[in-house]
């Protein structure tokens, strides 16, 4: 296993501790935040987690659970995905989705704030 570099550790309105890798992190600026400085990303980064608008759960898989932690932010959609596992609450990604949640996110259970 390759070690991964801890960036930060967020703790979200969940009360799960996410891990943000250097690897998720760099997906996250050249897939869909281009341009934008990394400080940046990480403030956005614990807005959502902290203060989402909606949170969906799938936890279809025993394995593994994901959350879909979506802010309203300037009148769109930011959706941080986060992969929970026995060995701890990672982020997978962070991007925008317009004016609307992803319909598939919409399927999975509502999480009440």
């Amino acid at each position: 296993l390759m070690s991964r570099k801890i960036i930060a550790v967020i703790t979200a309105v969940t009360g799960d501790r996410v891990i943000v890798t250097d690897e998720a992190l760099r997906h996250v600026i050249e897939e869909h935040f281009r341009g934008i400085p990394q400080d940046i990303i990480l403030e956005t980064i614990e807005r959502v987690l902290r203060d989402p608008t909606d949170l969906f759960r799938d936890s279809r898989d025993q394995s593994k659970e994901y959350d879909f932690f979506y802010r309203l932010e300037s009148g769109d959609f930011i959706v941080a995905i986060v992969k929970i596992i026995p060995g701890g609450a990672y982020l997978s990604s962070l991007y925008p989705t317009g004016k609307k949640h992803r319909n598939k996110h919409k399927k999975f259970k509502r999480v009440k704030l």
